[in-house]
């Protein structure tokens, strides 16, 4: 697509979730798995016929938590929505702060930790030549080493960071001169390159674009801005007027001229997921002293759950699942922003190793 672009206008910045913004050399982004021929497909829409199971788990999750939850999350929420001066930090304005910034500290000393992690990756179908240059086997000790070993399409972190710059800055020039029939045509070439482009799996992204053709432009814009504004509400994340799954995490993630909100996905979820766990269980805290923060919704496909005999996580494709997805991200950008600083890492080198160390997080790392 060969498109003569203007000169880029200065972006327009709602208030922010992130204070002293770390140094951003790498703006790679982590991207799901292409759908193996063996495994069923992680981006999005793929968890449609489970909703049933789902909202069965979240019941069960639901009673056990219902007491503490319905008190802390009312002034979360309600710190959420106080107005800030942009630049302002925002961990220090949530309940439970100081175990949510002792999680940040205790996650950037994983950057260059001795944490081992490994995990068997399937011989057969998309993953066989990944399989082949492990030898069967993904193993990282630390979070820099896993973004070390990133791998994408047999490519490196580095070759993957040139390639989604690349449409980063087609998409944001597109949206900014709003040519949605541009957007539209990035939306899909960005799916086909994920390998999230197959029609009855992505049926409710693909139908939403459709939809929207016409405005997609402004309805990406705002769905940036709602989320790196957090005095407000998320309930345009309804499913009709704005959508959140895997998939439009990325693209959210692309169409940010700043870059700050993470793609998360089932593997970024279970990672951050399997650090709370390991930070609960080696301070003895236990589920109803959790930061409600730190409770990330994840992937109820085997691999993708964190969960211990300690420590249970809400289901991240359940009721409600855009407006919960899309919280996700708000979320867990804020809490890598701040771990970006502790570890003076790139936000995104941070992102891709959890992408990596996510792939499966149910084995014993000796196995």
């Amino acid at each position: 697509m060969a498109i003569a672009y203007p000169p880029r206008d200065k972006p327009r910045r709602p208030p922010s979730l992130w204070a002293d913004e770390p140094a951003d050399a790498a703006r790679s982004l982590g991207v799901e798995d292409p759908l193996p021929a063996d495994e069923p497909g992680r981006w999005g829409d793929e968890h449609t016929d489970d909703v049933h199971a789902l909202l069965e788990e979240n019941a069960r999750l639901r009673e056990l938590l219902v007491q503490r939850r319905n008190a802390v999350t009312s002034r979360a929420r309600a710190s959420f929505f106080t107005p800030t001066p942009y630049g302002s930090g925002r961990i220090d304005a949530i309940p439970n702060h100081e175990q949510i910034r002792e999680f940040c500290q205790f996650l950037a000393h994983e950057w260059r930790g001795k944490r081992h992690h490994s995990y068997a990756v399937p011989p057969r179908g998309k993953l066989a030549a990944w399989s082949r240059t492990v030898d069967g086997r993904w193993s990282a000790v630390g979070l820099a080493d896993a973004v070390s070993k990133y791998a994408w399409s047999g490519k490196r972190f580095s070759e993957n960071k040139a390639e989604l710059d690349r449409f980063a800055a087609d998409l944001q020039s597109a949206i900014r001169r709003d040519s949605n029939h541009d957007v539209c045509a990035l939306l899909r070439a960005i799916m086909h390159w994920g390998g999230a482009d197959n029609k009855y799996r992505q049926r409710r992204t693909f139908e939403w674009i459709e939809r929207n053709a016409d405005e997609i432009s402004a309805r990406l814009s705002s769905a940036v801005d709602l989320i790196k504004d957090e005095q407000a509400s998320l309930d345009p994340f309804d499913g009709v007027n704005l959508i959140m799954n895997s998939t439009m995490a990325k693209i959210v993630g692309l169409a940010d001229p700043e870059q700050k909100l993470v793609i998360y996905d089932g593997r970024v979820g279970a990672a951050l997921g399997f650090f709370v766990a390991r930070f609960t269980e080696e301070r003895g805290i236990h589920q109803y002293d959790v930061a409600d923060q730190l409770l990330f919704a994840v992937d109820r496909e085997a691999k993708r759950s964190p969960e211990t005999n300690r420590i249970h996580f809400p289901a991240l494709f359940g009721k409600a699942r855009d407006r919960c997805h899309a919280s996700m991200v708000r979320w867990a950008s804020q809490l890598i922003w701040q771990v970006a600083k502790e570890c003076q890492a790139s936000p995104r080198e941070i992102e891709a190793a959890l992408f990596m160390w996510g792939y499966n997080v149910s084995e014993d790392p000796e196995d």
